[in-house]
């Protein structure tokens, strides 16, 4: 009879806690980064780790929504909102322990690009010593830089923003940009400049590059299971690859 009355408890509790998600709204935030989440012309919130939000809040019946912000706006609201979470974060060494990582959903390999008309001799990241290499104030990237040897004394010059960061390159105002190749080419005619003048020079194969669902410490630590629990349910239905086919992304063999 014990044991009985104990079983109905636990399922009365886990009842409870699901109906206690279900009434919480979560809100997944990202930038503009075609084609893993944008806005379409309607304003609205596009793409393929768009939709896996949508698969992993129904596996999970959860109730949430996306917003597609600057990344320096998502960023803050994650940080200060314990329902926010960000839908591909770069995880770091130093971000690990600062956040809640559900589960990779994508990468975003990083490379040293330049112009085409411009040849270099390089060997690793070391080689660049004396080039002036670039990326934006504050980006992970740019303390991965400085750890590396380059100083803004020497050989690294940061930019604002990553449409400042592109236009010192056309300008030949720097030598060399530090930036993942994922939504480029968009990017750049975004701004007015022509994708075919540049090329990747070198890859960088230790820089991070696994992208995570991520949740700030301050959610519920049973709903921040329950969704990473839900996400890796959908990469095993299948459902993941179906909508790598659906947006003919490129397989990723880490997720």
């Amino acid at each position: 009879m014990k044991s009985f009355v104990s079983a109905i408890l636990c399922m009365f509790i886990v009842a409870f806690s699901k109906s206690v998600w279900s009434s919480e709204t979560l809100r997944f935030v990202a930038e503009d980064l075609y084609p893993l989440h944008f806005t379409d012309d309607k304003k609205q919130p596009k793409g393929f780790l768009v939709e896996l939000v949508d698969k992993v809040l129904s596996e999970c019946q959860c109730q949430g929504r996306v917003e597609i912000m600057p990344q320096a706006r998502a960023f803050k609201e994650f940080k200060s909102h314990k329902n926010t979470l960000m839908i591909s974060l770069l995880k770091t060494p130093q971000r690990s322990n600062e956040f809640n990582f559900l589960g990779s959903v994508y990468f975003a390999d990083a490379y040293l690009i330049g112009l085409k008309k411009k040849s270099f001799s390089l060997l690793d990241l070391k080689s660049a010593h004396g080039l002036r290499v670039s990326t934006v104030r504050g980006y992970f990237s740019h303390h991965y830089l400085e750890k590396s040897g380059f100083s803004t004394e020497h050989d690294l010059v940061l930019a604002p923003d990553p449409a400042s960061l592109l236009h010192m390159l056309y300008k030949e105002r720097t030598d060399l940009v530090l930036t993942n190749t994922l939504s480029l080419d968009e990017e750049l005619k975004s701004i007015g400049l022509d994708p075919s003048q540049i090329e990747k020079k070198l890859s960088l194969p230790d820089f991070p590059n696994e992208l995570h669902f991520v949740a700030n410490k301050q959610l519920s630590p049973s709903l921040a299971q329950s969704l990473s629990q839900s996400l890796q349910r959908v990469k095993l239905s299948g459902e993941y690859e179906k909508l790598l086919k659906k947006m003919a992304i490129r397989p990723n063999k880490r997720a």
